[in-house]
C-alpha cells in the first residue's frame, strides 16, 4: 500500500516537471517556426508550428499560449494555400481568445481579419460578413501595416458585396475603408 502511494506521489512529481520542459520545447519550436517563415521555408515552419502547438497542449501551458500557437499555425497554413485547415485553426483560436479575460481586441481582430482572408480566398464572401462586421467595430485601433491590411480587406469586400447585391454591407465597408 505504501509502495502504491509513493509511486503515485512520484508520478505526480514527475508529471509536474513536464510543464517547464514543454514550455521550453514549445518556445523552441515556435522560434523555429518564425525563423523558417522569415526565410520562406514554409514546410519547415508548418512542422515546427505543429510541434509548438502539440507541446503547448501536452504541457497544459494555458489557453493564451494555445490560442497564440493555433494562430501562428493558421498563418502558415494560409500561406501554404491550405485554406480549410487555416479556417479550422483560426476558428479554434478565435473561440479561445474570446473566452480569455480580459479580452484582447487587437488579437481578436487579427483572427477575424485572417478568417475574412480565408473566406475571400475560398470565394465564400457571404460567410465572411459576421467576422467583417465585428472587425468594423474595432478596426480604428490598428495602426501601420495592420491598418493598411484591414483597409484593403474592407475595400476588396466592398467591391465583392456590391457585385453580390449586398449594398448595405458594401456601403459600411467602403465608408470604414475611407475613414481608415
Amino acid at each position: 500500500m505504501i509502495r502504491a502511494v509513493l509511486l503515485s506521489l512520484f508520478i505526480m512529481l514527475v508529471a509536474g516537471c513536464y510543464n517547464p520542459l514543454n514550455r521550453v520545447t514549445a518556445d523552441r519550436y515556435g522560434q523555429t517556426c518564425r525563423e523558417a517563415e522569415a526565410s520562406e521555408r514554409l514546410d519547415v515552419a508548418e512542422e515546427a508550428c505543429r510541434r509548438a502547438l502539440i507541446n503547448v497542449r501536452i504541457g497544459h501551458l494555458g489557453s493564451e499560449a494555445e490560442s497564440e500557437e493555433l494562430y501562428n499555425f493558421s498563418r502558415i497554413k494560409l500561406q501554404l494555400g491550405k485554406q480549410a485547415e487555416a479556417e479550422e485553426l483560426l476558428k479554434e483560436s478565435l473561440k479561445i481568445q474570446e473566452e480569455l479575460s480580459p479580452q484582447n481586441q487587437a488579437k481578436i481582430g487579427r483572427r477575424l481579419t485572417n478568417l475574412a482572408i480565408v473566406f475571400g480566398n475560398l470565394g465564400r464572401f457571404k460567410d465572411a460578413w459576421p467576422y467583417l462586421e465585428r472587425l468594423l467595430a474595432i478596426s480604428d485601433q490598428y495602426t501601420g501595416q495592420e491598418r493598411i491590411v484591414v483597409k484593403t480587406l474592407f475595400e476588396k469586400y466592398a467591391g465583392e458585396y456590391e457585385k453580390l447585391g449586398l449594398q448595405s454591407q458594401a456601403a459600411q465597408l467602403s465608408e470604414k475603408a475611407k475613414a481608415l
